[in-house]
């Protein structure tokens, strides 16, 4: 974490490398462990557990570990697999290094008008320009690039594919989609669900497409035109100690315990605040099972950045109660719960924001940005699900992922997730050559699941107070007890009911007709 307190301090990234490199050795040296374990009869292993006192801190563990049995290959098979890791994450690298090293983005011109680099880091603040004729041109330029490399990116894309599929395979998993869930017990109806239930319900995001036509006071409403801000004027600054008070107050309603230690967050250097020379960008919250769950911010005062400190806080809460409440072997809690306990404090953060401002400036901003985090989250994670899914389908029944191919497709998905009343530009083709989370199969749908479990959540919390606080509580303390299905049942959510998905797409319904409301008047 001193490395990413600043990038230049090459003290800390030696540290950091050689960190990196013990940790690949010990998975090297460590490869028999597994396969020579599950050569025993786990009837012996259960007995032992029995009679050791000891080892019953590692019975989920072993027990969960015996699952695999009929996944594992034999010693030798695994150190073979596991010393050619390196191989198996070039096309990954490849395609790193290709987006954020080799890549010419060409050149665009900025407000000034002056000729300008394109860059990742600077496209973003292009694509959200009150400048049409700017943004059209940086939309255009990003993806004339992207197409200039289309075989590359699918040469490196179906390696990675072909690869998951393979070592699926190999292991006697049904599927990539099936091995990449197996680890959490999830079944893939879970996947379909999401896909399913999103499909059905459009309808909420052609009205937020259609209220962005609307205030941006377009005849016709392109792709480029999607990430320009609703609200013009200037916002509201916040400073830090503004920040504190309202991310407590708006958290107050989880309770006293968790109010107790929000305040040990803010009052005893949890918090790295504001950006600095050398500094990594973006925020987190991270530390180890013996540590404080420390934040990384880079505040500058926004209603976002105000927002970012209740989402992280949320991780560090979550993470503070797993490893007080856990031995090591059970703190963890894995991805697919990862995203709830931050998504629900930026939820309850939004909704207090919305109920005890007098502004419509900034209740529109809010509103604003609650929908965004919908369509971006919910709908356009699930686009990507989708996208993955096929590519992986495809890999499955012998056919070759040619950059023609995968973009036609996305193209497709793009037109249906955008609906017919957006023009949906041609170069939108190659967006996903963008997308480094392809790389690792199956990630993205969490996101769109995190968000709408958080939203049910919240929803209980309003309807059924203290009650239901006290089982949300309980559930962030039982870290990695179990398996995340098992988990979330303590709190009322079937995620294999596709209740939870409907919730928050009415939420986000809520939140268009209030922006309606509220502009409108």
């Amino acid at each position: 974490m001193k490395s990413d307190q600043d990038k230049g301090d090459s003290t800390y990234q030696e540290l950091s490398g050689r960190v990196e490199q013990l940790s690949s050795k010990y998975q090297e040296v460590m490869a028999f462990f597994q396969p020579s374990l599950l050569k025993m009869d786990q009837e012996i292993i259960n007995q032992w557990i029995k009679d050791e006192e000891g080892l019953n801190r590692f019975k989920r563990v072993l027990t969960q570990l015996f699952r695999y049995k009929k996944h594992t290959l034999s010693e030798k098979e695994e150190q073979l697999l596991s010393s050619f890791r390196p191989v198996f994450v070039a096309s990954n690298k490849t395609a790193s290094l290709l987006r954020n090293a080799d890549m010419n983005l060409g050149k665009v011109h900025n407000e000034e008008g002056e000729e300008i680099t394109l860059r990742e880091s600077t496209y973003s603040s292009l694509i959200e320009s009150k400048n049409r004729t700017m943004r059209k041109e940086a939309f255009d330029t990003l993806y004339q690039s992207y197409a200039n490399f289309k075989n590359t990116f699918a040469s490196t894309y179906e390696a990675q594919v072909k690869l998951s599929c393979t070592n699926a395979k190999i292991r006697g998993y049904d599927s990539s989609l099936q091995e990449a869930l197996y680890d959490d017990n999830l079944d893939i109806s879970v996947y379909h669900t999401l896909i399913d239930t999103i499909k059905k319900n459009f309808k909420p995001l052609y009205q937020y497409f259609a209220l962005k036509k609307e205030v941006l006071h377009l005849d016709e409403f392109h792709l480029y035109d999607a990430y320009v801000p609703l609200i013009e004027g200037e916002s509201r600054n916040y400073s830090f100690d503004d920040a504190k008070t309202l991310v407590l107050n708006a958290l107050s309603i989880l309770g006293e315990e968790y109010q107790e230690q929000l305040n040990q967050a803010f009052n005893n250097r949890w918090i790295d605040k504001y950006p600095n020379i050398g500094k990594r960008a973006g925020a987190y919250s991270w530390g180890c099972f013996d540590t404080l769950p420390y934040v990384l911010l880079n505040y500058n005062g926004g209603l976002d950045d105000v927002s970012t400190i209740a989402h992280e806080l949320g991780h560090s809460m979550h993470s503070y109660y797993s490893r007080k409440y856990n031995t090591y072997e059970d703190h963890n809690y894995v991805i697919f719960t990862a995203e709830i306990a931050s998504t629900v404090n930026e939820l309850l953060f939004y909704q207090y924001m919305l109920k005890n401002s007098n502004s419509k400036q900034e209740k529109l901003e809010i509103l604003s940005s609650m929908m965004d985090l919908f369509k971006s989250t919910i709908y356009r994670q699930t686009m990507f699900a989708e996208f993955e899914m096929f590519a992986h389908k495809s890999v499955s029944e012998g056919k070759v992922l040619t950059n023609d191919y995968l973009s036609d497709y996305y193209y497709q998905l793009n037109q249906e997730y955008f609906g017919p009343d957006v023009k949906v530009d041609e170069a939108i083709r190659y967006e996903w050559e963008r997308i480094p989370h392809f790389y690792t199969p199956f990630y993205v749908y969490q996101y769109a699941t995190g968000l709408s479990i958080a939203s049910q959540i919240v929803k209980n919390i309003n309807e059924q107070g203290s009650s239901y606080v006290t089982k949300y509580i309980n559930f962030l303390k039982s870290g990695g007890r179990d398996y995340p299905m098992e988990l979330l049942k303590t709190i009322d959510i079937d995620i294999k009911d596709a209740k939870y998905i409907e919730s928050a797409l009415a939420l986000f319904q809520d939140v268009i007709n209030q922006f309606n409301e509220v502009y409108h008047s």
